[in-house]
Order: C-alpha cells, then sequence, then structure tokens
C-alpha cells in the first residue's frame, strides 16, 4: 500500500534491531557512483521469483509527497545476489535482501563501506514470508534513512561549493545561517524578509528550457503556541508570498490547495519541535498566467531572538520533474539556524 510522507518521516528502522556502523570512512574510498534518487536493491533469486517480489516492487514505488505529478521517492535499479560486483558497490544507496535463518528478521545501517557517502542497508529476513510484515511496519523507515542520506550529500556539497560570502550576507540581513547551492544570488530584501533566487537553464528535447529554484526566508515575533497551528502559518505564508513574491502582470505566489492541500507535520529541528510544511504553490490575481510548482518550508522558533522563522523554498520548471530540485530546496531549508 502506497505511504504518504508524512507517514514514513515520523518512523525509523530503530524497532527492527538497527544498529549503525560508519565503517572506516578512509580517505582511499573512491566517490560514490549513480544518480540523486537511486537505490540498487539487491537480493536473492528466491525472492524476485517470489510472490513477495511484487510487494517489495510496489513499495519502492513510494510516491514523492508533495509534487504536482506523481513521482517516486526513488528509482531502483534490481540486481540479484550474485550479480551484486563491484560495478554495483561503490553505488550511493544500497539495500540488500538476505534470507538466513539462523538470525531474526531486522535491519542494519552501515555508513562508507565501499564507498565515501555511502548508504548501505542490509534487511535480514528470518524466512521468506517475514518480507510482508516487514515492508508494512518498517520500510517506511528505510526510505526515510535513503532520503536523509540524499540530504546530506546535498548539504556537503553545498557545504563545498557555495558562497560563504552569501551566506554571511543572509546572516547579517535575516539572523539565519544558511548553506546555500552554488550560484544562488540576493533577490529582494525588507526588514523581516529575505528573498534568494537562482535561475538556469537545462536542455531537453533540443531546447533549452528554464528552472528557478528559490529560498525566502522570514520572522515575527513570537507570543503563542497558536502561531505554530497549521492555519496560522498558511495565512502568514500566504500573506508573505503576495506581499513579496510578484510574477508576471499582477500575478503573485499563493499556496496552490483547489487539488491537494499542503502536508504539514511537527517534527524535531535543531532539537526542539517546528513545524514542516511541503505542497504546491502557484501564481493567482492575473488573467492568462498559468505558473506554479513545488515548495518545502520549516517554522521554528529561537529562543534567543523570541522569534518565529519560516524558511522556505520553491520550485518552478514546468518541463522537469521536481524530485531532484525539491530534494535540493530541502537540504536548504534543512540547514537553516539562528545561534550556534
Amino acid at each position: 500500500m502506497m505511504r504518504s510522507f508524512l507517514y514514513w518521516v515520523a518512523l525509523t528502522i530503530t524497532c527492527v534491531s538497527c544498529m549503525e556502523d560508519t565503517g572506516d570512512n578512509r580517505s582511499y574510498l573512491p566517490a560514490n557512483t549513480g544518480n540523486q534518487g537511486e537505490i540498487v536493491v539487491v537480493a536473492p533469486p528466491v525472492l524476485w521469483a517470489s510472490d513477495e517480489a511484487n510487494l517489495l516492487k510496489k513499495e519502492l514505488l513510494t510516491l514523492f509527497e508533495g509534487l504536482p505529478a506523481d513521482e517516486p521517492l526513488f528509482t531502483s535499479v534490481e540486481v540479484s545476489t550474485e550479480g551484486f560486483v563491484d560495478l554495483f558497490k561503490t553505488h550511493r544507496n544500497i539495500l540488500e535482501f538476505r534470507i538466513d535463518p539462523t538470525n531474526k528478521t531486522g535491519a542494519l545501517k552501515r555508513k562508507d563501506i565501499y564507498a565515501k557517502q555511502q548508504t548501505q542497508i542490509i534487511v535480514n529476513l528470518n524466512k521468506l514470508n517475514d518480507l510482508p510484515t516487514f515492508l508494512e511496519n518498517e520500510f517506511p523507515g528505510v526510505l526515510k534513512e535513503f532520503h536523509q542520506a540524499e540530504i546530506s550529500r546535498l548539504a556537503s556539497r553545498n557545504r563545498a561549493f557555495g558562497d560563504e560570502k552569501l551566506k554571511e550576507e543572509v546572516l547579517m540581513l535575516s539572523g539565519v545561517s544558511l548553506i546555500l547551492q552554488e550560484d544562488f544570488e540576493l533577490a529582494k530584501q525588507s526588514p523581516d524578509f529575505l528573498w534568494l533566487r537562482l535561475d538556469r537553464e537545462k536542455p531537453i528535447g533540443g531546447f533549452q528550457h528554464q528552472i528557478n529554484q528559490g529560498i525566502m526566508i522570514y520572522q515575527r515575533p513570537y507570543s503563542d503556541t497558536l502561531q505554530f497551528s497549521d492555519t496560522s502559518l498558511i495565512a502568514w505564508k500566504n500573506n508573505i508570498n503576495k506581499a513579496f513574491v510578484e510574477g508576471p502582470s499582477t500575478s503573485y505566489m499563493s499556496i496552490s490547495n483547489r487539488y491537494i492541500a499542503p502536508v504539514i507535520n511537527t517534527i524535531s529541528f535543531r532539537g526542539s519541535a517546528a513545524k514542516e510544511m511541503r505542497g504546491l504553490w502557484r501564481m493567482e490575481g492575473a488573467k492568462g498566467v498559468f505558473m506554479g510548482g513545488a515548495f518545502y518550508a520549516i517554522a521554528f522558533y529561537d529562543p534567543i531572538s523570541k522569534n518565529q522563522y519560516f524558511v522556505e523554498g520553491y520550485v518552478y520548471g514546468p518541463q522537469f520533474n521536481k524530485r531532484s530540485f525539491i530534494r535540493e530546496i530541502e537540504a536548504m531549508v534543512k540547514s537553516a539556524k539562528t545561534t550556534d
């Protein structure tokens, strides 16, 4: 059964006796291979030939929540145990299933075994028919682990290649430190509001098409827990977007909730409770303007300044899938912090 992002983000694989082996992380390890959002799935032939394999393949198609079109969280590459050779061992994400009746059903997470910044999760099944129960109860947490690994890799990339001067300027103007992607620029600033943008082009179908990504930071004095209610956060976001994010003609940005409401979840962020929001945006207020895409945001409280912060990012790229671009946004938004 397909599960929402809201469900699997709340789960972990600790309840299946998960241990983490960080590996040696020695400098001689090669760089990881594969594209963002790919998983190599390794299993013995008896599993791939079973009816349970269909359940696994269905779970591997779990959708990425909050995108304008259906996209799976991950693209999987199926490999038999015998075919798991050096070509696949350096892949960034490896999910390996084993069947061993001498061990209990459970999962083991390992880091940097065959390559740098690699995540491998080994699932041992005591018997093959343990797989449906594992998929139902624990597989959302497995997907969460791989998603967080992708976010961490993107943050590392941004830390290496991002503009340090822009980072310092953003901190000075907004009070928020962000690890920004390369080539972002300051687009607009005003008291309590900051807008950063990255405009680029990529080829598809023989033509160059535009991709826009943006990050916005805004704040308000915090006085009541009602400010963290879903209603308050949505109204705040819509008001700020309308006031500061203009589109063509007289259009402005707003939440697109006609068909799909934004998904809002309470998460732990920087050691405190915060609200995470993801969904769709669109431009409204002018006829003939059809623009929209996906957004991701976190609202949190800073006890030093006693302000509530809202850090959000968005993607616009109508000719492209949005999965990789919204992950880039999520990595930047999740890097936000107000104090050391």
